[in-house]
């Protein structure tokens, strides 16, 4: 860890409000009774002098809140609106007065308006000025902010930053709040250790998908457009939960949903003091009705609620805070019981307004980040992270099962792509996808279809968009998901497969098929040496998107370690019989 950035926890539990889409807000649930068997979240820490993480009790951590507020309106030098000549920085977005306040952005990549709360998730990576504007990374979207919205730090200095870190096995996300202290607001427990990482070393990564050790090397990676510099620069890491699309079936049942509640809450676990007591059936039953996976849809209210016991949960029965704004909470839907507002959040706005393309706030139906999924219109850019964990913490609970590596996933890269109603370039449009990265699907079957870039491989994919019985058109009406006619084909060059397991829930990355050995050229493994093989060599060259794992060593024709524009002429001229 170089000099100028400072790492220190004090991890705090705090119900924040936060704006999804102005139809939602999330209050971040406490920690209740939750046993050894389960790592703590959101316990009171702070680093001592000799490094290691200490906890506090209630007094001192509001003392420490109290000197941070203090240093704050005490320090000298604050620019908030100045445009500083610096090559290393952090953006502090805490420069409202209250969580009620948002600060607007531009997506850089789309174009399309965004926005992230400016009281809380301080820090974000600083890649620049571009046209006027700050340009940043937060939360996996590159965007551009005005200048007067946000303050420049330099990174050099001695700032508290975000940080993960690994603990007994188990990666977790320090959340920084404020900059000018050392406390931070959350400690979401993330998933597994992944294979390169080692417990009790801090991460940093502001995309969620490739770590640093070192401050300064990740905004070198980030100034130059490339993940060379990171731990795992071959295997993006893709936080299960947080990627699989709701178009997919949870393997928990209600049992298990109504047991880790139980759990979880312990003795207020009873319908006076909870309205997600023995939820469970209505999670699956609406599931399977709407299309909505029923842990992704727990997790969620889990968030939003703290398990039910929200003041919107109990006086309105609104487990998902529906309409509940940053600027006026009391704007709560009412519902005339709990399993209502479970139905209304499946039907509505998973099924239709987060999943078809007659909707502005479609991104991909799954939770996400700041660059795509549901999480796209949440002010809290941390939302899909958050919400995952609880999906993640039911699945550590309940020991004997796993969803993590149930359905192979399959993301696209920036751009618009078509999804077909058969394998064929002169098959129906069904729809087009928005030009975000990183957007997944459940990848069903791969199959034969017409010739494109000299593949005539086409994945088949479980649709975010519901299609009437026929399978020629979306249904709008939202009464159901048939998952048996909701399918589509998207050409492989056009998507990169990434594989999970139950033992590392890492990715492989754009690697095609894990079964045999991989032919020297041909990356995406179909047996043949074709343009689409240059072409995801071209690709990989050029940034757009990573080869990994066989695919890697598949692509590197000369033998040199690295793959090059060498490789790339050598892909082509055997192609070309040159």
């Amino acid at each position: 860890m170089k000099k100028g950035i400072v790492l220190c926890a004090c991890a705090l539990a705090l119900t924040i409000g936060c704006i999804w889409g102005n139809t939602m807000m999330a209050n971040e649930a406490s920690q209740a009774a939750v046993g050894a068997s389960l790592p703590k979240d959101h316990v009171f820490t702070t680093i001592d002098e000799n490094g290691r993480l200490v906890e506090m009790d209630v007094e001192q951590m509001e003392e420490e809140t109290a000197q941070e507020q203090e240093a704050r309106k005490n320090m000298e030098g604050l620019q908030v609106g100045g445009v500083r000549d610096l090559k290393y920085g952090v953006v502090n977005f805490r420069t409202k007065s209250s969580a009620s306040l948002n600060t607007n952005y531009v997506d850089a990549v789309t174009g399309e308006s965004g926005y992230t709360n400016g009281y809380y998730a301080a820090d974000a990576a600083f890649l620049g000025y571009e046209n006027g504007k700050v340009k940043f990374m937060l939360s996996g979207v590159v965007g551009l902010v005005n200048a007067s919205e946000v303050e420049v730090l330099d990174a050099t200095e001695d700032w508290y930053v975000s940080f993960y870190r690994c603990e007994q096995g188990v990666l977790k996300h320090y959340i920084k709040n404020s900059m000018y202290g050392n406390s931070y607001s959350s400690a979401i427990t993330v998933g597994e250790m992944q294979s390169y990482m080692k417990n009790n070393v801090y991460y940093y990564s502001y995309d969620g998908h490739y770590f640093y050790t070192d401050y300064i090397d990740m905004l070198d990676d980030y100034l130059n457009d490339t993940r060379a510099n990171a731990i795992n620069a071959d295997e993006p890491y893709y936080n299960y939960y947080q990627f699989v699309s709701n178009r997919s079936k949870t393997g928990f049942t209600a049992d298990d949903i109504n047991n880790y509640v139980k759990y979880y809450l312990g003795s207020s676990y009873t319908s006076a003091k909870t309205k997600m007591y023995q939820m469970g059936q209505y999670y699956i039953q609406y599931q399977n009705q709407y299309g909505a996976n029923a842990l992704a849809v727990f997790g969620v209210s889990a968030n939003e609620s703290a398990f039910g016991t929200s003041n919107i949960a109990k006086t309105k029965n609104n487990l998902f805070g529906h309409n509940a704004v940053d600027s006026d909470p009391d704007m709560a839907n009412g519902y005339s019981s709990p399993q209502n507002s479970i139905k209304d959040h499946a039907k509505y706005y998973v099924n239709l307004w987060y999943s078809t393309p007659k909707y502005s706030t479609y991104h991909g139906s799954f939770l996400g980040d700041k660059a795509s999924g549901m999480l796209s219109y949440a002010s809290d850019p941390y939302w899909g992270e958050k919400a995952a964990h609880w999906a993640w913490s039911l699945d550590l609970y309940t020991k004997d099962k796993s969803d993590v590596g149930k359905e192979t996933l399959v993301f696209k890269d920036a751009g618009a792509v078509n999804v077909r109603k058969e394998p064929s370039t002169s098959s129906t449009v069904l729809y087009t996808t928005p030009e975000n990265a990183n957007m997944s699907f459940v990848l069903l079957d791969e199959v034969k279809g017409s010739t494109v870039s000299g593949s005539d491989v086409w994945y088949k994919i479980q649709l975010d968009v519901p299609l009437n019985s026929n399978r020629t058109a979306i249904d709008y009406s939202g009464d159901k998901y048939d998952f048996a006619k909701s399918y589509g084909y998207i050409h492989s060059s056009l998507l990169s497969k990434d594989v999970l397991d139950n033992d590392s829930g890492g990715g492989s990355g754009d690697g095609g098929s894990d079964s045999g050995a991989y032919k020297k050229g041909d990356v995406n493994n179909d047996g043949k040496l074709t343009p689409a093989d240059y072409v995801k060599v071209k690709n990989h060259i050029m940034g757009n998107s990573k080869l990994s794992g066989k695919a890697l060593t598949a692509a590197d024709m000369n033998k040199d370690g690295k793959v090059t524009p060498a490789d790339y002429v050598k892909i082509k001229n055997e192609i070309m019989n040159k």
